[in-house]
């Protein structure tokens, strides 16, 4: 789906920033709000880090961008997608997604605990392919 046709069927105008954050996070996969800033100001230099934060925040309550929160770092946000995992590398810190089926755990959570899982974010520490190769 088109992020035009993706924004009007949440009911949010297809604005030229929101446009630009969306091709941002469909870029680059995984981006911190100052990433994201960075980006998107050679197209508009004057878009401030709040402007850029509401339309996340509006953009997250629609469920259209996930915002991936991560211990001991920035939190990233990405383009919603189906249930996932994280693969941090330890080394040059890229963010993979590795789809695995979550509501397993969530169901044996809330079955040992009682509790209710709202939402999740799994992540694993790990070390790329790409760094483990020799050079």
């Amino acid at each position: 789906m088109s992020h035009i046709k993706l924004l009007k069927t949440n009911e949010l105008k297809a604005t030229p920033q929101r446009l630009c954050i969306l091709d941002t996070l469909r870029e680059c996969g995984h981006a911190t709000l100052e990433d994201i800033q960075k980006i998107i100001s050679a197209k508009f230099p004057t878009l401030s880090l709040s402007t850029i934060y509401r339309n996340l925040n509006e953009m997250i309550q629609k469920d259209m961008v996930s915002e991936v929160k991560f211990a001991n770092k920035k939190d990233y946000f990405e383009i919603a997608k189906e249930k996932h995992v994280h693969l941090v590398c330890q080394k040059c810190k890229k963010i993979e997604d590795f789809e695995i089926k979550t509501d397993e755990i969530s169901r044996q959570i809330e079955e040992q605990t009682g509790d209710k899982v709202l939402a999740n974010t799994i992540s694993f520490d790990v070390i790329c392919k790409d760094c483990l190769s020799p050079k």
